[in-house]
């Protein structure tokens, strides 16, 4: 969807080069979304629980998995999706799988596997709503998407300011 979006005013504003950049860039980024999701997997033996993901590889002993917490999230928008949780004693998350990488039965079996207690909210929840039940189980930007949209925003004009006031100077 962004691609089609994008080609267009890239076309018309900045010419072939613009367009030819804007494909180059969408393309990479294909890519790389294709990679992520095909090289994410989670392996758990007796002893460890290892999740690979594209850019990290995280290996933490069985013993660290206490409990796991299931939810269904509400995304500001968007449709609800089911995620599952495996949290040590702290509270840290261990491993959290999603819908959209993982089949619902996939999170049923990882959960029956573990053979831990479970615990979640009645109904779909706000990541927001979750992270106050399970303090820092979901990361800052998604608990609170307002805030980081509006810090990312001030950012980005912070930036193009910046970026003006040297060409000026030049």
């Amino acid at each position: 969807m962004f691609g089609l979006v994008s080609l267009s005013p890239a076309a018309a504003l900045g010419g072939v080069s613009a367009l030819l950049v804007t494909v180059a860039v969408e393309t990479v980024l294909g890519v790389l979304l294709w990679v992520r999701v095909s090289r994410v997997r989670l392996v758990v033996t007796e002893r460890q629980i290892e999740h690979v993901g594209v850019l990290r590889r995280r290996v933490r002993p069985r013993s660290d998995a206490t409990h796991v917490v299931r939810a269904t999230l509400v995304p500001p928008r968007g449709l609800p999706f089911p995620a599952v949780f495996v949290l040590d004693a702290g509270g840290a998350v261990i491993v959290r799988l999603n819908d959209g990488t993982y089949t619902r039965r996939d999170m049923d079996r990882l959960t029956d596997h573990l053979g831990l207690s479970w615990v979640g909210p009645d109904g779909p929840v706000s990541a927001r709503r979750l992270a106050e039940t399970h303090p820092g189980i979901v990361p800052f930007f998604e608990a609170r998407p307002m805030v980081t949209g509006f810090m990312t925003a001030a950012a980005l004009v912070l930036v193009l300011m910046a970026a003006s006031m040297i060409s000026l100077l030049l």
